[in-house]
């Protein structure tokens, strides 16, 4: 019975991997913007089959160095990727390794090959048997594509206009509008695992450099247009100095020489493609076989061939996939644009104006979901697109100016780690999730943590809030579970008296009102290890009733500028008229109450 079950798993082991047929010959488009030599042709024939021939289910098993040269393809629902050892791509990659070595021991000893040998070695026909060798240790697996460039292609249309206008203002080739297809399959959502992003895969220190905003809240990498554009400089760049680097170096610049360079460097970086061609000149041939450098590795090797691949299949979509129509989903919709004239949120731009969330989602993908998930405002100044209208948007905008200003509060307090402390048990200090800290601090698998290390704790309290209306009023606020005292003209602020609930903790009720946990400790005779309890009433106040002490200040100084007493001042912060201040020090600022 065992031994059923055994043969049984080799039979379906064997049969998931299976021979093909040799890649074949295609006449490419090659002419004097790109070089088409003839010991690249077969490498591009390859990537022409991985576009049009299998799709991303295959894993297709072949010689790195000789990608052409096809063994035998595996049927597995995410071809190559996430492949682990012991998976039905690591036994077929060690069974063409025996194979291979076995071929190569027995045509040194003059043996006959079996016929799964013979069909292997026919692939090697008049190759001395040191090749054979070799190639046992570069097999490589590489996933079909041909599903994805199908989808492509619908897409492609769409796209083609703003690509077009974007090389044509910087003087470039129309025929770097094929790129795309091997970057991103035209997705603008794509994100690589090594952070390249949008429909130009690009890195974020390089868009920052094209002149890109990247950060928390806007990542114009995704906006196709403005991604496109910064594509576009890159490769003006690219052009221009690799064309100076080769003048500089005694070679004669052509296109035809310089493009292949300029390609690949989208992928290799232009300082070194400089460097190659210092090395090796304005020969491809000799970059493939000649150039040496620890990065230069199968995917750079690749590239060129690979975006001539795409736009030969692009070129000849129907030999290949027959009629493709156009995706109606993507299209560039009409808008207008809006300049902010402060920070907002979306959901206030979305109920003001009366536009749906997913329809300003579409019409700005820049904006990140910390944004669409009402954890934070976009920024004053952002050119925000909204849907065309012939009267445009500037009464509705008006209308959401004269709302309250609105403010942002991180999801987070800040936490000093000490001795003896674990992730879980700082977490559990503050009635925090573990997981949640974990993850919001990148922490690895088991929490680590180091003395002395700030780290975020989750707090409830995050997200966005809105200001007072009668704040620039100075009129003390009313909220949930505090006791109003009167306040003053004199002051900056009333102090509050807060209501201690369930689940508060003294720093969290600190975080809350914009206060320095040890402050709030310090106003009401606590220390760290002072419990607190539910009903207890503690003094509070927020963030406008503190001042920092900047050069040349003394205490009652600044107890002149806010026009109360110095010994109030004094008192508030328990400080004696004998003590110094500090440049940077926080001072309370008291109410006429205190």
């Amino acid at each position: 019975m065992l031994l059923a079950f055994f043969l049984n798993a080799l039979v379906s082991e064997a049969s998931l991997a299976k021979l093909v047929k040799p890649v074949a010959d295609y006449e490419l488009d090659c002419n004097t913007t790109f070089y088409c030599p003839e010991s690249l042709k077969p490498r591009v024939a390859f990537w022409v089959e991985v576009f049009s021939r299998w799709d991303t289910n295959t894993a297709i098993m072949h010689d790195k160095d000789f990608p052409h040269r096809v063994y035998s393809t595996v049927k597995r629902k995410e071809g190559c990727r996430r492949s682990k050892k012991g998976g039905s791509v690591d036994r077929e990659r060690k069974r063409l390794e025996r194979v291979l070595t076995s071929i190569a021991k027995k045509r040194r000893a003059d043996r006959p090959l079996n016929r799964s040998e013979t069909e292997l070695n026919s692939l090697f026909v008049k190759e001395p048997i040191a090749s054979i060798e070799r190639a046992a240790e570069r097999v490589r697996c590489q996933s079909g594509n041909k599903d994805r460039m199908r989808k492509a292609l619908t897409h492609f249309m769409a796209y083609r206009p703003t690509i077009l206008d974007a090389l044509e203002k910087q003087s470039l080739t129309p025929e770097l509008q094929y790129l795309p297809f091997v970057e991103s399959a035209f997705n603008p959502e794509a994100l690589s695992h090594v952070g390249a992003a949008g429909l130009w895969q690009i890195m974020p220190s390089t868009g920052r450099t094209l002149g890109l905003t990247v950060n928390q809240k806007v990542d114009e990498r995704y906006d196709p247009v403005l991604a496109t554009h910064a594509a576009a400089k890159y490769f003006r760049n690219s052009v221009d100095n690799l064309s100076e680097t080769a003048f500089e170096n005694g070679f004669t610049v052509v296109n035809r020489d310089l493009n292949p360079f300029v390609i690949t460097s989208y992928n290799y970086g232009v300082k070194g493609m400089e460097r190659a061609i210092k090395q090796v000149g304005l020969d491809y041939e000799r970059l493939l076989t000649e150039y040496k450098s620890p990065s230069f590795q199968t995917a750079v090797k690749n590239f060129y061939a690979s975006f001539l691949a795409a736009r030969h299949v692009a070129k000849n979509s129907a030999r290949f996939f027959g009629v493709i129509e156009h995706d109606p989903s993507v299209n560039f919709s009409s808008h207008n644009t809006v300049k902010l004239d402060r920070a907002t949120s979306a959901r206030r731009i979305s109920k003001t104006l009366s536009i749906r969330i997913e329809q300003l989602k579409k019409l700005n993908p820049a904006l990140k979901s910390i944004i669409w998930r009402h954890k934070g405002l976009i920024p004053g100044g952002y050119v925000l697109k909204l849907p065309y209208r012939a009267s445009g948007w500037s009464s509705a905008m008006a209308r959401v100016y004269s709302l309250p200003a609105e403010r942002e509060k991180p999801g987070f307090i800040w936490h000093r780690v000490r001795r003896g402390q674990t992730a879980c048990g700082i977490a559990e200090k503050y009635r925090a999730s573990c997981r949640a800290l974990i993850k919001m601090n990148r922490l690895n698998s088991k929490g680590t943590i180091y003395v002395g290390r700030r780290i975020k704790v989750p707090s409830k309290n995050g997200g966005i809030h809105v200001d007072n209306a009668n704040k620039n009023n100075r009129t003390t606020p009313v909220l949930a579970g505090l006791e109003s005292s009167t306040s003053s003209p004199s002051a900056v602020e009333s102090m509050t008296r807060y209501k201690v609930k369930l689940g508060d903790t003294a720093c969290s009720i600190a975080y809350r009102f914009g206060m320095r946990c040890n402050e709030l400790l310090a106003l009401n005779g606590l220390t760290r290890n002072s419990v607190i309890k539910v009903g207890q009433r503690l003094t509070v106040t927020n963030s406008n009733s503190w001042h920092v002490v900047r050069k040349g200040q003394t205490a009652c100084g600044i107890a002149e500028s806010y026009r109360v007493r110095c010994g109030s001042l004094l008192d508030a912060n328990r400080l004696r008229r004998s003590d110094t201040i500090r440049v940077g020090q926080r001072l309370r600022i008291p109410s006429l109450r205190y």
